[in-house]
This record gives C-alpha cells, sequence and structure tokens, in this order.
C-alpha cells in the first residue's frame, strides 16, 4: 500500500470519528422531539430548602403536549425560571425519549406551531 493512500486512509478515519460520535453520542442523548402545548395559570408550586436554608420556590407543570403529527404525550417539567411561566402562552417543548425528560421548552407564536397540535390544543 502506498504511502499516500494509508496517509488517506488515517485521514478519512479521523474525520470520522467525530461524525460517528456525534450520531451515536450526543443525538440520543442532547436532542429531542419538540412538542407543543398551551399555558395557563396550571403549575403546582413547592418550596424547598437550598444548602444554606433558604427558601427555594419551584413551580412544575404536568401539561399534555402534541407533536408536529397531533399525537399526545403527557409531559413533565418546571419553569427553570425562578417563577411560574407566564399564562397564555404557546410553548415548544424538546422532549428526549431516551431519557423520558424534557431537554428544554421556548415560547413560541400560535402561526409557528404545526395544524395538527394547534388544532387538538385548541380543543
Amino acid at each position: 500500500m502506498s504511502k499516500r493512500v494509508k496517509i488517506s486512509l488515517i485521514t478519512i478515519i479521523i474525520l470520522l470519528i467525530p461524525i460517528i460520535g456525534y450520531q451515536f453520542w450526543y443525538v440520543p442523548n442532547f436532542t429531542g422531539d419538540d412538542y407543543y402545548t398551551y399555558i395557563s395559570n396550571s403549575y403546582k408550586e413547592i418550596i424547598e430548602k437550598d444548602d444554606s436554608g433558604a427558601n427555594m420556590k419551584e413551580y412544575y407543570y404536568q401539561q399534555k403536549s402534541y407533536d408536529k403529527e397531533g399525537n399526545e404525550k403527557l409531559l413533565k417539567f418546571n419553569s427553570t425560571i425562578g417563577r411560574p411561566i407566564k399564562a397564555n402562552n404557546y410553548l415548544k417543548v424538546t422532549y428526549n425519549p431516551k431519557h423520558k425528560r424534557v431537554l428544554s421548552w421556548e415560547k413560541v407564536q400560535k402561526d409557528n406551531i404545526p395544524q395538527k397540535s394547534i388544532d387538538k390544543i385548541s380543543k
């Protein structure tokens, strides 16, 4: 095998390692499926003590959410911002099926929600 072929093979292998790592480690652990929901004042407030003994409020939600095809999933998540999520807002929630947890949520406009999801939310 010539030196040029060996160098090419080594280069290809080195370039494939990050791509394979992304596909088999990052994607299953840090990405998820998008679901859409409507937030009202349906949260549960829990007061916990932090390490210093001060009260810390957590706001938990258990929401019916819908994917782009209108399939329902009951998702549980917290506000993560130290206060309740503002009522009367639509959220896009990213859910990781491997770890069975919500990774993130963000406010979205009603116009940006797939039609099948908005039809289910509006019922």
